[in-house]
């Protein structure tokens, strides 16, 4: 939920309770933000310091820079649900708020007798997150994989590390959706994991006639693991490697369709 200064600032007395109650104790108001995310503390000397400043915060202050802070997140509409349904004058209050928050798309509606904002755009996507590995990437890998509860399409340029291999047997015989493609080259014929166990595409040459040079494996499509480490024991326990791991839907459907297109080569 996103407000504007100016809707911020009028919300203040309403969530401190000076103007219609009930009135918070700045106690009790860093108790009620720290239900939405804001790790403050209210200590012997009170609320915390601003740090613009280097004195402590007054109510006030502390209620509109947080607030502030909450803009933009889906804590704030729950945090202004709890100050609505805790008003004491309701009926004063739910007018006011609905004033200052329709314009820029809000309302309040009553269901069961619990009120609530509507409106805007709520996001429940999760924040993408990005992790690089350089050591014990094996067991990075197969805590990633099993969480996979859908599938994991996996596209290597070599595989022969043969843990990895037992997790993605592991994870087909629990229903997930396993994919690989895999270079077909006298290393993986030779030194390489049984694929025929597997569902699995061997690609003789990239579309510009050299490598099938890849290196990533896409969980749920939710997740994407990839980076200079190949799927082999030299990658392991001999060379220096890479891999990060992106938690982000938009990147993992990018390599989504680069193996479906892989996968699908003349």
């Amino acid at each position: 939920m996103n407000l504007s200064a100016f809707s911020i600032q009028n919300l203040v007395p309403i969530v401190t309770g000076d103007t219609y109650g009930p009135y918070r104790k700045g106690s009790q108001l860093v108790k009620l933000f720290g239900k939405f995310g804001c790790r403050d503390i209210y200590d012997d000397l009170g609320l915390p310091e601003n740090p613009k400043t280097g004195y402590r915060f007054s109510r006030t202050q502390y209620v509109e820079n947080r607030l502030n802070y909450l803009s933009g997140k889906p804590e704030l509409r729950l945090l202004l649900n709890e100050v609505i349904n805790e008003a004491a004058l309701k009926d004063v209050i739910v007018p006011l708020v609905n004033n200052l928050i329709s314009p820029e798309g809000y309302s309040i509606i009553e269901n069961a007798g619990v009120l609530s904002i509507q409106g805007g755009i709520i996001n429940r996507q999760p924040p993408i997150q990005n992790e690089a590995h350089f050591r014990d990437v094996e067991q990075k890998i197969l805590n990633a994989l099993d969480g996979a509860r859908v599938s994991i399409w996996v596209a290597m340029a070599w595989f022969t590390n043969e843990t990895l291999f037992n997790k993605l047997l592991e994870k087909r015989s629990q229903g997930i959706d396993v994919k690989l493609a895999i270079y077909d080259d006298g290393v993986n014929r030779t030194h390489g994991v049984d694929f025929s166990r597997i569902p699995h595409t061997l690609i003789r040459r990239a579309p510009r006639g050299g490598l099938m040079h890849n290196k990533f494996c896409i969980i749920d499509n939710q997740i994407v693991i990839t980076g200079s480490y190949n799927w082999t024991n030299n990658a392991e326990f001999r060379n220096a490697e890479n891999v990060t791991i992106e938690r982000d839907p938009l990147q993992a459907s990018a390599f989504s369709e680069e193996f479906r297109r892989l996968t699908t080569l003349p």
